[in-house]
């Protein structure tokens, strides 16, 4: 079957299960204009000053100040500080994002941005990236990569993880997932990422998902707070490097999909 042909069919099944299913008007998918407003009523509402750069902002973000850009330190290279202002000579929260959330896409400064990853290269090199593909991670005698140095692992892990053993919790990354992925890939264009991307899982959804993961032996990982992101549905990792059966499902599988279509989808999403 030609490539389009069946990216057209695996959308139309999710769209079919999306709509079918009891989950789809359960109240899991907000519009980003509801999420902006909320933010700037509750971070006007509660924040003081702006002198630490991040204000209140890990009140509710806690979880992204070990598992998101890094922040807290001071950058080897100054750059455009009139745009990305800097706290105490350190990059903080409001380095990038906006403190009355009402900035570009994703309340980034410097917006709106045609693509996400254009604000990362405002700092960033690209070349540092673009020969680099973590996706590709042992040679041909079964052998970890490097780069710069360093195992490929890293280009994503804080720290190297056992791949015979070690879990969802278990692993450390330099960053949030989506960060990670999104220096190489553009973040997919269409209704099945707007209605998924950063959605927390109700209780009775979780609970559903968590089952069917058991039984179909396979791992659906998710970030903090039960939302999903880009590894919920997709296995990064190359054939061979992970040796724990049910996180080892969809290595270099066809868009490297934990499970095939449509029963990935049947993993949280219910059909009557």
């Amino acid at each position: 079957m030609p490539a389009k042909a069946s990216l057209g069919l695996t959308l139309t099944l999710l769209a079919i299960i999306l709509i079918a299913s009891p989950w789809a008007s359960a109240g899991i998918s907000r519009s980003s204009n509801e999420v902006k407003s909320d933010h700037a009523a509750k971070v006007e509402q509660e924040t003081g000053r702006a002198g630490t750069g991040y204000l209140k902002c890990l009140s509710c973000h806690a979880d992204y100040k070990n598992n998101h850009h890094p922040i807290g330190f001071v950058p080897s290279i100054v750059t455009n500080t009139t745009v990305f202002p800097l706290y105490d000579g350190k990059v903080q929260c409001l380095t990038c994002h906006t403190r009355n959330h009402r900035g570009g896409g994703q309340l980034l400064r410097g917006g709106p941005y045609s693509d996400r990853r254009e604000i990362c290269f405002r700092c960033h090199s690209k070349e540092e990236y673009s020969g680099i593909d973590p996706h590709i991670m042992m040679d041909d005698n079964g052998v970890i990569m490097k780069v710069n140095d360093r195992p490929v692992c890293l280009v994503c892990h804080e720290k190297m993880p056992n791949p015979k053993s070690d879990g969802t919790k278990d692993v450390s990354f330099r960053a949030d997932v989506a960060f990670l992925c999104w220096r190489c890939h553009s973040p997919m264009v269409s209704p099945v990422f707007d209605q998924h991307f950063l959605v927390t899982l109700p209780a009775g959804m979780l609970n559903y998902m968590k089952k069917n993961a058991r039984s179909l032996a396979v791992t659906i990982p998710l970030v903090p707070r039960n939302r999903i992101t880009c590894s919920t549905c997709h296995n990064p990792h190359q054939k061979g490097i992970i040796q724990n059966g049910a996180s080892s499902k969809g290595a270099d599988s066809r868009d490297r999909l934990r499970l095939p279509v449509p029963d990935l989808c049947l993993v949280c999403h219910r059909l009557s």
